[in-house]
């Protein structure tokens, strides 16, 4: 007996024709290899809250900038001292190491948004107040104040940068946290690119005590932008203690507890090497380019100035492309190549023939330097959770910028005795020795 009428099947060939015609349906549509949009700076900008402090950060990274030029020139035209000027480069860097990881463990326990706040609230008072008594009365102002004033901004960004970095991972999609950081980075580069140019000009039209004045301004706006971000930390549950002894074993434990974070994660520690060695080593040429234009070239500091464009723009250029590079690649193997090749272009660079080429070279080592520093960030950032990030990142910004004092002291000892083309040979080579170390680790060869 066959089945009921209206439910009979239909022939065999005549299904399989409906299956490949509801397979090709909207509902179902054909996959045909198109990779997905990746990392956008769109994506990236598209958040509110990046997008305040994105551009809050680019107007407090010109008042960096102009930190920088500003405190050490003033110091000079205080004293007229060459040992001062230094002097005053070591007290910027000194608070890296000193107060450092201190800075990470309170990120962690605070709200970092606020923290971020509090510190440009602080930053433009002192240097509103100081840049309107230097606009009074300059010979009210000492030696001892200014580097007072170094001491302060530098200490306080020990709580500042791990506070950024903790922060971003909130303010952006996984998806877009690279071309994030890439545009932060610009803002960064961009930022020491406008304000050599704008301190000369504020100095030269309305005096050097201007400059403080404009930094104050810079860091107020930087406060208020980032206190518009909605985003709120969530409650931690965190440790509480009475006493001052059992608050400095306290500090004592969780700086323990994100060092061994460090110590867990080999990725963290080729990262803080990364950054370690690259400070020691490649920040420190800033110091040999002087000697190299003027003894190697025999040009005028007009010269230096074009390879220090060269190479802020090799930094833009290359932050720019990190995200898409990263992506093709891989972000282990673009820093691994980013390295590579700084290391090649040290060694060959103070030794090219022309004026052209040295600031080629200048335009490549900061493309390459540039897509490493994305490639760092990236890394630290999502190689931690968001309760440990700020002691990990304030660890990371210890090692690497605490340590370039020395490696100006060292550069500068070094110059006369070895000579400064030996010396860029010397440093390119300990740079393709960490390339060559990072190609052999898997963790970061391997790391997309």
């Amino acid at each position: 007996m066959g089945p009921p009428e209206g439910n009979s099947l239909p022939p065999p060939d005549q299904e399989a024709s409906r299956r490949r015609t509801r397979s090709r349906t909207p509902e179902t549509p054909i996959r045909v290899g198109i990779p997905s949009p990746g990392p956008s700076f769109r994506g990236a900008l598209a958040s509110r809250d990046f997008s305040l402090l994105w551009v809050g950060q680019f107007g407090s990274e010109v008042g960096n900038g102009l930190v920088q030029l500003a405190l050490p020139l003033l110091v000079y035209n205080l004293t007229g001292s060459a040992f001062q000027l230094g002097l005053a480069y070591v007290v910027q860097f000194t608070p890296w190491l000193l107060f450092g990881l201190l800075g990470g463990v309170l990120v962690d326990r605070w709200d970092r948004r606020i923290t971020i706040v509090v510190v440009e609230v602080v930053r433009a008072a002192a240097f509103l107040a100081i840049g309107i008594a230097y606009a009074i009365d300059s010979s009210f102002l000492s030696v001892e104040v200014f580097y007072a004033l170094i001491f302060m901004e530098s200490s306080l960004q020990n709580f500042f940068n791990p506070a950024r970095l903790a922060l971003m991972p909130n303010l952006v999609k996984d998806d877009d946290l690279r071309a994030a950081n890439s545009l932060m980075e610009v803002s960064r580069h961009v930022g020491f690119l406008v304000a050599p140019s704008l301190g000369i000009a504020l100095a030269s039209l309305f005096g050097s005590g201007t400059i403080i004045l404009a930094d104050g301004v810079t860091f107020l706006i930087s406060g208020a932008t980032v206190f518009l971000i909605r985003w709120r930390q969530p409650r931690r549950h965190l440790e509480q203690v009475d006493g001052w002894r059992q608050r400095m074993r306290l500090v004592i434990r969780e700086t323990s507890e994100g060092i061994a974070v460090i110590r867990r994660v080999t990725l963290l520690q080729v990262t803080l090497l990364l950054g370690f060695s690259l400070n020691l080593v490649v920040a420190p040429i800033q110091a040999l380019l002087p000697p190299f234009v003027r003894q190697v070239k025999n040009q005028p500091d007009t010269y230096f100035a074009l390879l220090a464009v060269g190479f802020v723009s090799g930094l833009i250029v290359g932050s720019l492309l990190a995200p898409a590079v990263s992506r093709r690649t891989g972000l282990g193997r673009m820093a691994i190549w980013s390295v590579l090749i700084l290391g090649v272009t040290i060694c060959t660079a103070a030794y090219v023939p022309t004026l052209v080429l040295p600031v080629a070279a200048m335009v490549v080592a900061g493309t390459a330097i540039g897509s490493l520093n994305v490639a760092q960030i990236n890394m630290l950032q999502t190689s931690t959770t968001d309760d440990e990030r700020g002691r990990v990142s304030a660890a990371y910004y210890s090692a690497t910028l605490g340590v370039r004092s020395l490696g100006y002291l060292a550069a500068g000892a070094l110059a006369a005795p070895a000579g400064v083309q030996p010396l860029f040979v010397a440093f390119g080579l300990i740079v393709l020795g960490v390339g060559v170390f990072l190609w052999r680790t898997p963790e970061v060869r391997d790391h997309h």
